[in-house]
């Protein structure tokens, strides 16, 4: 036998062994199985057989409201587990969980959010119910800037959850409302209303100027402060603890910064000194007030104070020599000459929450002769 038939016999015999060996496994390809879902409803008889088969659910908020998603085992006495991603339309991941039976986080929502929920990993037959509660008192679920802040109102309370995507993109929630004239905001915030966690919070207040200040940091139980604010646009950023529900309200009044009067000037007896003789300021006594943080004080010889022998502003204080709403005291132990007129007038202060002063308009002035 030639070569060439040689070595065409070795490649029929190869072709032949090489068809009576076993055929290599046909891989598995993953399930998909997608449905869109109603809420308040269940959805049973779930389970994947494959590690990488997937249940995803599609979910439209029906109206403003929370939802929850429960995840029950239905096989009795099956401790298997099942695992829960539920995505929001921006494809951010609000929450992953995995348990033989359990219920997500709470989700804050307004009309018309969508959601993907995907359900993995089931190793027994699952159920799942995403549990809708209609609400106005949330916020909208997508408030993660100033442009798409909440509204708030002053005096309701608003509840609001910090989802994954917030805490991981360091977005927070934010609400909005809007200050007609000057007014002493009261703002609470605080988890135990809802669960009485520890977890804490944080919360800045930021006007149309972008000016920031910290309102709480860092409470793990509720927390009250009171600030003025000026007219205007503010935003509230809430940020901590994730998966937690927490209660916001601000309260807003007309601030009672107003014009005073002075009651009384007291003055010392005629005293000699080396080069004149002279009296010395005591207390200034002040009737009238509302509001008041300090006080701006101008002493002068003319009656148009074009040239202050004093002006300055005082905080009020605690110390025995400290101006209080009602006594003026910075004052205290200045000498004057005699045989002068002298004018006094004055006007409150309070700080607004960005350290900012708002004056009151002054007093009429007091006409005093030395």
């Amino acid at each position: 036998m030639n070569k060439k038939f040689k070595r065409i016999h070795f490649i029929m015999a190869v072709t032949c062994a090489l068809t009576l060996l076993p055929a290599a496994p046909v891989p598995v390809h993953a399930k998909t199985t997608e449905q869109t879902i109603t809420a308040n409803q269940t959805y049973g008889n779930l389970s994947t057989k494959n590690w990488d088969d997937e249940y995803l659910f599609h979910f439209q908020a029906p109206s403003d409201g929370y939802f929850v998603v429960e995840v029950t085992n239905t096989e009795a006495g099956n401790t298997e587990h099942a695992s829960l991603t539920v995505f929001n339309d921006r494809n951010q991941k609000l929450y992953w969980g995995r348990e033989t039976t359990f219920s997500s986080a709470k989700f804050p929502t307004s009309k018309g959010n969508s959601y993907l929920l995907k359900l993995d990993h089931a190793d027994s037959t699952h159920s799942l119910r995403v549990v809708f509660t209609q609400s106005k008192d949330w916020e909208s679920g997508k408030n993660s800037s100033a442009q798409t802040a909440t509204p708030l109102q002053s005096g309701k309370d608003k509840y609001g959850i910090l989802d994954d995507a917030s805490s991981a993109f360091d977005q927070g929630d934010y609400y909005r409302f809007n200050v007609s004239q000057l007014s002493k905001a009261t703002f609470l915030l605080g988890p135990a209303e809802i669960t009485g966690s520890s977890t804490s919070f944080y919360a800045e207040i930021i006007n149309a100027q972008n000016q920031t200040e910290r309102l709480f940091n860092s409470d793990s139980a509720t927390q009250i402060k009171e600030a003025y604010l000026k007219k205007g646009t503010y935003y509230i950023k809430v940020s901590g603890g994730t998966a937690l529900p927490y209660k916001f309200r601000v309260n807003l009044k007309k601030a009672n910064l107003k014009k005073v009067n002075i009651r009384k000037i007291g003055i010392s007896g005629r005293k000699k000194g080396l080069l004149y003789d002279y009296r010395s300021i005591k207390n200034l006594s002040i009737k009238g007030y509302g509001d008041v943080q300090g006080y701006n004080l101008m002493l002068a010889n003319d009656k148009k104070f074009r040239t202050c022998l004093y002006n300055d502003d005082n905080d009020l204080g605690s110390s025995p020599n400290s101006d209080t709403a009602s006594t003026i005291r910075q004052l205290n132990g200045r000498n004057y000459p005699l045989k002068k007129t002298y004018y006094f007038r004055v006007r409150p202060y309070i700080y607004d929450v960005f350290g900012t002063k708002v004056y009151a308009p002054f007093s009429a002035s007091v006409k005093k002769k030395f």
